[in-house]
């Protein structure tokens, strides 16, 4: 499992020794190390839920085959990107409002949703899954790794199927307001305060009481900051405050609004609502995919430009996102400091490689029934959703080289939320650092997108720090070399077909593609992603498939979506494919999923149901424009009945 150089230089951070690092990152098999301890077991420090929150608690937890070992999850879930949340320290001893329970208890952990594990040789203090120390200029700070937004489980009987790579079922908006929250009920009990100060003198991480009181203050202003400019507030609908809930987090508006809040000075405002929550896309097959996220707007081709690396560039956008310390106010010779750990990015990229689709556990789960999905199979190509979604039988999802080509669709033709995508698009903010940068192009207000390609992809000479945001020189090649080399992309990708044009100049005789678009994923392993469409907002796969309706027609007896659900059960549905929607009168604290509220319709994409409509095509495939460029669509399809609906689900838990 390990590679010789892996043996030799798993500890070593590429500050100390950079030609043995190069080496290790050329020639090297895994990324996996030894740091995680030798004596891991199958269930990889996972911790059984005892506490019944939502009455799905487990005895066991079981890991699918997704060809990664026990070390290689831990490695994933127990590596530092860079994140910088709050001192380490004072995560470790803070306590929750009205109470002595500490915030990051077991029992708290598990009522957000996190998964939580065992104390461990590398997490000695037993953090969730996700969460790691990171050490930055002199100070460890508590911080997220990839694992805490792209794990999960889900629970069937007792056993709890932890799933590498799955969309997580977490609470990261509560999380952080009640981290919050924590801090302040700290500041204004003395008992508490003193408790806290305590714990943090003793592990030296301060001078005195006094000047960690004051570091206390700064950290609630910096806090109470970021929860206000990153509310989920709709200013086009009375200044409404949707909550993301359980397994939802609006990652696009929050990396912007750190790029925007560091491009001023910090008491300024410089910020968009960041309302446009969707669910966490899975990850396996995310490196063999030409086009990432929800729209489509990451190439993975690493380009010509040396400043654009592609995957590379993505993630670190990611963790600017997610808590990076870093400045935009000076660039100089060594471009923008940050405590994004550019090496270890590239690894965790190179991780996914190998992870593979989990695929349906007969052990655990009720086992398919092989003739029904044999009909579903039938309807999956009869319904033409092969013209969107790769399945599974197009392609091994062992294969090392292997490419998966997605298909973006116009949002107007898919009907479905439009907020996310045109918020990626339509994001601006006051260019500030940004507008004094010679020949950059900044005007006064610039995009989100602009300026978060900017801050990650300009080119930096000779760095001589341990982080900046994108290292280059010799010193680094490693970096360099290892993100392009382990890149599945060697030529330029191009977006597939059914997206609109928009007119580029004032005769209209060039046109750009428009990226309110939606991309269609591979469809490998969609049975572990619940719940369904881009923003969470369909309960599970079968109502994936009947149509939106009216609560008025709802009431009169029609099959449709369900409009109303709650999130936050871990509890499985083998039938329906999804998590069980339960009693919020009995569980209080689900989350209740209202799909009338902004962000949250559940419209579009019901070509089974006979309302949504696809779009004609060749004999090549490709979407077929009348003389004025739009497309032309196909008549709608019959809508399918109870038994095509079943019969369609049990092909897909085939994926």
């Amino acid at each position: 499992m390990f590679s010789f150089w892996e043996l030799i230089v798993g500890g070593i951070k590429m500050k100390k020794i950079h030609i043995i690092s190069i080496v290790t990152a050329l020639f090297s098999t895994s990324c996996t190390y030894t740091s995680q301890g030798l004596l891991v077991n199958d269930r990889r420090n996972a911790e059984a839920s005892n506490e019944v929150f939502f009455g799905d608690s487990v005895k066991e937890i079981s890991y699918l085959e997704q060809n990664w070992s026990r070390y290689d999850s831990l490695w994933f879930y127990n590596t530092t990107q860079g994140s910088d949340l709050i001192p380490y320290s004072i995560f470790l001893n803070l306590e929750q409002p009205g109470s002595t329970e500490l915030f990051r208890s077991e029992r708290n952990m598990q009522k957000l949703r996190f998964l939580t594990q065992k104390p461990s040789f590398d997490n000695p203090d037993g953090l969730p899954i996700g969460f790691v120390k990171d050490s930055y200029q002199g100070k460890d700070y508590m911080g997220f790794t990839c694992a805490a937004c792209h794990t999960n489980q889900i629970n069937y009987k007792g056993v709890g199927v932890r799933i590498d790579g799955a969309p997580a079922l977490s609470d990261i908006e509560s999380l952080l307001i009640n981290l919050t929250a924590s801090v302040e009920a700290t500041l204004a009990d003395s008992d508490k305060l003193a408790r806290l100060t305590e714990h943090v003198l003793a592990e030296g991480d301060t001078e005195s009481e006094q000047a960690f009181k004051r570091e206390l203050e700064e950290i609630l202003v910096e806090r109470q900051r970021y929860d206000r400019r990153n509310a989920p507030v709709h200013p086009n609908n009375g200044n409404i405050n949707v909550p993301y809930g359980y397994g939802r987090l609006d990652a696009f508006g929050r990396i912007y609004n750190r790029i925007f809040s560091h491009l001023v000075k910090p008491e300024v405002d410089n910020y968009n609502p960041a309302n446009a929550p969707v669910s966490y896309p899975f990850l396996w097959d995310s490196p063999y995919s030409d086009f990432v996220q929800w729209n489509g707007v990451g190439d993975n081709y690493p380009g010509k430009r040396l400043g654009f690396l592609g995957p590379l560039n993505r993630n670190v956008g990611e963790v600017l996102g997610v808590f990076a310390i870093f400045d935009l106010k000076e660039k100089g010779d060594i471009g923008y400091l940050s405590s994004a750990v550019q090496h270890n990015l590239t690894r965790l990229e190179y991780q996914l490689n190998s992870l593979q689709s989990p695929q349906w556990p007969d052990h655990i789960l009720p086992a398919i029934n092989t003739e029904l999905a044999a009909k579903g199979k039938q309807l999956f190509y009869q319904y033409q959703c092969d013209a969107c979604h790769t399945s599974s039988a197009k392609f091994d999802r062992a294969d090392p080289d292997r490419i998966m080509v997605v298909q973006h669709t116009s949002v107007n033709l898919l009907q479905t939320d439009p907020t996310m995508a045109m918020n990626a698009l339509t994001r601006t903010g006051d260019s500030g650092y940004f507008g004094d940068v010679k020949g950059a192009g900044f005007e006064a207000k610039t995009s989100a997108l602009q300026a978060l390609q900017y801050a990650t992809t300009e080119v930096v000479k000779e760095p001589d720090h341990d982080k900046n945001i994108i290292r280059r020189g010799l010193e680094h090649a490693a970096d360099f070399l290892f993100a392009k080399q382990t890149n599945p992309f060697k030529k330029p990708t191009q977006r597939q077909v059914n997206f609109e044009t928009i007119p580029v100049d004032a005769d209209a005789k060039t046109v750009a593609y428009s990226l309110n678009v939606y991309r269609g994923r591979a469809l490998n392993g969609i049975w572990a992603t619940a719940p369904y469409l881009h923003n969470g907002s369909v309960l599970n796969l079968y109502e994936l498939f009947l149509p939106r309706c009216s609560d008025a027609e709802i009431e009169a007896g029609k099959k449709c979506r369900s409009n109303k659900f709650t999130v936050g059960s871990r509890e499985f549905d083998p039938e329906k494919v999804g998590f069980v929607s339960k009693d919020k009168a009995q569980y209080p604290e689900l989350y209740e999923f209202d799909t009338s509220l902004p962000s949250n319709s559940n419209a579009g994409h019901e070509y089974a149901a006979g309302v949504t409509r696809m779009i004609k095509r060749n004999k090549q495939g490709i979407a077929v424009r009348d003389e004025e460029g739009g497309f032309q669509l196909e008549e709608p399809f019959p809508a399918m009945d109870s038994a095509q609906r079943k019969a369609l689900v049990e092909y897909l838990k085939t994926l």
